[in-house]
């Protein structure tokens, strides 16, 4: 899948993007060896010794940017629509495959690092030990073995059911000894059908037993949290990142909360708000629409969803606005957004206020810092690995072009992608496009 060089390798664009902000490197070069980025700069700057074979690429109008790291994903699904409840009855063996498939997906489409939230079982373990043997490809993963949930909570289905200040401890030690990178928390209901939506799970001493914990084995949390008082539960634990950060009260009613955003803030805690998957259901719906129409159930159904995105956006831009760390995690394949998209909710994050270089930055360096993988990868600069992708475009001025993924870089290797048709046929489009 990959094609190897030896010795030193020289990439070169007509803009390089490093991920630390600043403008582009007109005529740009990054110097690769053994996988690690060894120069960057103008072309006619970058001098390997000469001692060693130069495998050298050359991308005349196009733009070398890093790898994209998503903060949230969901190797299992399909994101074909169904509900989490009917994934968990597919047997693991399966669930390990479509995991395998959608990791060559991430990577394909330019994500060179994920962060999966919560798999079943060891699926996904199983997966980065077959990527480890060079059984199949993908991005490099940070996974959570599985999330911890109370008894029917969300995501319960997958395998832990935790009880009380004992399970806290005990699942959580668990998680770290079958190889847990950190701890995903469902700290409110979900899309579960036994679980409440708008009210926590967990209470504030059996989150702060789970953070406490993770924190010990210097593991980093995260919290899924679609209601307000979640988000406070969160916050009064000590975790580290906040998803979805639905502000919900228990009437279903939106009420944006300033001061928990300006704990949020405070506590230098990041926020993965999810955008597009909301907006992939009502892109769904758009689509029925204009092939079969809808009936009035789904009508009303379609209308909800698109007041719901719209209050989401505007409850993330003032996030962005007040000063909060929101990163690009994309939630898929949850619901109907299939892995290999990943660019559609940074578009999203745009509509909420981000600048395309915001945006570009919040799926590469500060994702990348949220997830804890900050120094090995998110930007290029010398001694970090050699994870990147050159696009057809300029992505900093125009995010849409983030989608048009020529190449892909892991370790320094590009990354032997198939043909065009392949790679287009999982590209999720507007329907009113």
């Amino acid at each position: 899948m990959f094609e190897n060089a030896l010795g030193y390798t020289l990439i070169k664009a007509d803009r390089v993007i490093d991920g630390e902000g600043g403008y582009p490197i007109k005529k740009g070069a990054v110097l690769v060896r053994d996988g690690d980025v060894i120069a960057l700069g103008n072309q006619d700057s970058i001098v390997p010794d000469g001692k060693e074979p130069l495998l050298t690429f050359e991308y005349p109008g196009m733009t070398l940017m890093p790898g994209l790291v998503d903060a949230h994903t969901h190797h299992n699904g399909f994101g074909d629509g169904r509900p989490g409840d009917d994934l968990a009855d597919v047997p693991d063996e399966i669930l390990t495959l479509q995991s395998a498939r959608n990791a060559r997906l991430s990577l394909f489409s330019g994500v060179t690092t994920i962060r999966e939230n919560g798999p079943k079982n060891a699926t996904t373990l199983r997966l980065r030990d077959a990527l480890t043997m060079g059984t199949t490809v993908g991005p490099k993963m940070v996974l959570c073995g599985q999330a911890v949930a109370i008894i029917g909570g969300h995501m319960s289905y997958f395998g832990i059911e935790s009880t009380g200040l004992r399970d806290a401890r005990a699942y959580t030690r668990q998680l770290i000894k079958e190889g847990a990178d950190y701890i995903k928390i469902t700290a409110t209901g979900g899309s579960t059908k036994t679980s409440f939506r708008l009210r926590p799970s967990f209470n504030i001493d059996e989150l702060s037993a789970i953070v406490d914990e993770a924190h010990k084995f210097g593991k980093l949390t995260a919290a899924h949290c679609t209601s307000t008082q979640g988000i406070s539960n969160s916050l009064d634990a000590g975790i580290d990142m906040i998803i979805h950060c639905v502000f919900k009260e228990p009437d279903d009613s939106n009420k944006f909360r300033k001061d928990l955003v300006d704990r949020i803030g405070e506590q230098e805690v990041f926020v993965n708000p999810t955008l597009h998957v909301s907006r992939a259901g009502i892109w769904s719906l758009e689509n029925k629409k204009l092939k079969d129409g809808l009936n009035r159930e789904d009508q009303t159904e379609l209308d909800n969803r698109r007041r719901e995105f719209e209050h989401r956006l505007d409850d993330c831009r003032r996030m962005i606005d007040m000063g909060v760390k929101v990163v690009t995690g994309s939630d898929s394949s949850w619901g109907d957004y299939p892995l290999g998209n990943t660019h559609l909710e940074t578009e999203c994050l745009v509509m909420a206020g981000y600048s395309p270089m915001q945006a570009v930055l919040s799926v590469t360096r500060e994702s990348a810092s949220s997830i804890g993988v900050g120094n090995l990868t998110g930007t290029l600069k010398p001694g970090k690995r050699a994870d990147m992708i050159i696009v057809d475009g300029n992505p900093d001025e125009n995010i849409p072009d983030l989608s048009n993924v020529v190449e892909v870089f892991l370790d320094g290797n590009k990354v032997d992608r198939g043909n065009q048709k392949s790679l287009s046929e999982n590209r999720q489009l507007d329907p009113n496009l």
